[in-house]
């Protein structure tokens, strides 16, 4: 039985290293993306807030702004799993109590 030795990285070439001068825009991209994203997960979420007080999906709208800021944050993304499993849970105690309503009604 022979072993081999562990790999070893390979050296740096010229190739390999980017200037400088190629990694700022990258960097500027990354940061206006990020702003961009935190900018309309928190409009998403305020006009959910209002959505829950005026007409329409104030619920569908607070979670598809944290799950916005999801992709950028991971704190919100926990954030966002953690209120659709409390939404999921609630969502099946309706369904049932709704389907054991209608066989005591069937029943009768």
């Amino acid at each position: 039985m022979t072993t081999s030795a562990p790999h070893r990285p390979a050296a740096a070439t010229e190739l390999d290293v980017v200037p400088a001068a190629e990694a700022r825009p990258r960097t500027r991209l990354r940061l206006l993306r990020k702003i961009g994203v935190a900018v309309g997960g928190v409009v998403l979420i305020l006009a959910g807030i209002v959505m829950m007080v005026l007409p329409g999906p104030g619920v569908v709208a607070i979670l598809a702004g944290l799950g916005l800021l999801g992709t950028e944050f991971p704190a919100a993304r926990r954030v966002s799993e953690r209120l659709q499993g409390y939404i999921r849970t609630a969502w099946h105690k309706v369904r049932r109590t709704k389907k054991a309503d209608s066989k005591a009604d069937s029943a009768a």
